[in-house]
C-alpha cells in the first residue's frame, strides 16, 4: 500500500467506527416502507430530551430483538406482529424506547420494570408502557394481544388516555 492508500484505508476505518458508535444509540427498522427508529434503554436521557422537546410521551416497548429480522407484518397474530404493530402505530405519536424483554429484564428504570410486571409478573412480550416525557409517571399500558383489531383498539385507547393525562398535567409536566 502506498501512502495515499493508507490514508484512505484509515479514513474509512474511522468513518465506519463513527457510524457504528452512532448506530448504537438507536435501533432502526423498516415496516411497511417506513423507517422507524427507537432509542435503546441505555439512552433514556436522549429519549427524554426528545420527548420533552416534541411534547410527546415516551412509548417503552419491551420485546425481543430477533423479531426485527425483516420478516412478518403488523397483522400477524403473534409477538412478532404485535411488536411490529406497536412500532408502526406509535412511530409518529411518541418517542420510542426499545427494551430487550429478555436480556434487560429487571435491569431497567424501576418505574417501567414494575409496570411491565404488573399485573402479570411473567408477562408475554411485547408490552408497551407509556410514560410522560420526564419518564417519571406511567400514563398507560398495553398488554400483548394477538388479535390485530383488538390490538389496534388497545393502542388507540392507550393513546387517548395518554393525551388526556398529558393535557391535564400541570404546566411543569407539559414542558
Amino acid at each position: 500500500m502506498n501512502g495515499k492508500s493508507h490514508r484512505l484505508f484509515f479514513t474509512a476505518i474511522l468513518a465506519l467506527t463513527f457510524l457504528h458508535a452512532n448506530a448504537a444509540d438507536k435501533i432502526t427498522i423498516a415496516i411497511g416502507g417506513k423507517t422507524i427508529s427507537a432509542f435503546r434503554t441505555a439512552d433514556l436521557e436522549s429519549a427524554k430530551q426528545e420527548a420533552a422537546a416534541a411534547h410527546k410521551p415516551i412509548a417503552w416497548i419491551a420485546s425481543a430483538p430477533q423479531l426485527f429480522d425483516g420478516h412478518g407484518t403488523i397483522s400477524l397474530p403473534n409477538s412478532r406482529g404485535a411488536t411490529l404493530h406497536a412500532f408502526f402505530a406509535l412511530r409518529d405519536k411518541a418517542v420510542l424506547v426499545f427494551e430487550d424483554a429478555y436480556a434487560e429484564n429487571h435491569k431497567v428504570l424501576q418505574l417501567v420494570d414494575a409496570a411491565l410486571h404488573t399485573p402479570d409478573p411473567h408477562y408475554t412480550p411485547p408490552k408497551v408502557i407509556f410514560l410522560n416525557p420526564d419518564a417519571t409517571e406511567v400514563l398507560a399500558k398495553v398488554e400483548y394481544e394477538p388479535d390485530f383489531m383488538k390490538r389496534a383498539h388497545a393502542l388507540a385507547d392507550a393513546l387517548d388516555q395518554v393525551k388526556e393525562k398529558m393535557n391535564n398535567a400541570p404546566d411543569a409536566a407539559k414542558k
